[in-house]
């Protein structure tokens, strides 16, 4: 607490603000599906990672601001589903606990980008870790890009029977993947993918 109140107080002083990435998503985050569709505008659905809500909110507003009719995909662990479970209840659920290698996406959805997932992201695909897992050693092998738990889950989302048996995504032709965050030991990465 100290520490935060030490920083608070500097960046204060000096005329800086702190922005919530929670509470701002739509002016950053938004970026992400400006880029992505100006470079690639036949993208008919995008996949993004899900915790919080605040990328996903970002992505979904601008992406459906550009284009309406474009789907949102948001992948989530099977050990933290609380946006699953709470755009199947309505409401925002808070789990007990978490439990998953993707501990980036542990957080729980906010007041503010609840509506944004309930009424804007047009499904919620869950993964276990070993599709996560999976999906990981894809993104280093092929792409040669070392890619943290968190953000693997896209593609592990698009690559699950989930959705490739579902007849709701089968018309999905041209799919964009967020592979968000590559914060990982390097030593975690090997022993996962000796697992």
């Amino acid at each position: 607490a100290t520490l935060f109140w030490s920083l608070y107080f500097t960046l204060q002083r000096f005329k800086y603000f702190i922005i919530s990435g929670f509470k701002c998503f739509d002016s950053g985050q938004g970026t992400i599906s400006l880029e992505l569709l100006e470079q690639i505008p036949e993208i008919d659905t995008i996949v993004v990672p899900i915790s919080g809500g605040g990328l996903i909110s970002g992505v979904t507003l601008a992406a459906k601001a550009i284009n309406p009719s474009i789907r949102i995909l948001a992948a989530e662990p099977r050990g933290a589903d609380d946006a699953a479970q709470s755009k199947a209840a309505g409401q925002i659920v808070r789990l007990p606990e978490t439990k998953t290698i993707a501990d980036g996406l542990c957080a729980f959805l906010g007041d503010l980008t609840w509506p944004v997932v309930r009424d804007l992201v047009d499904d919620i695909i869950t993964v276990g870790d070993e599709a996560i897992i999976e999906a990981m050693k894809m993104c280093y092998e092929i792409l040669k890009v070392a890619v943290e738990p968190s953000g693997a889950i896209g593609l592990a989302a698009v690559l699950s029977d989930q959705f490739q048996q579902s007849a709701a995504w089968k018309d999905s032709n041209n799919i964009g993947i967020i592979l968000s965050g590559g914060n990982i030991d390097l030593g975690v990465l090997w022993k996962s993918f000796r697992k």
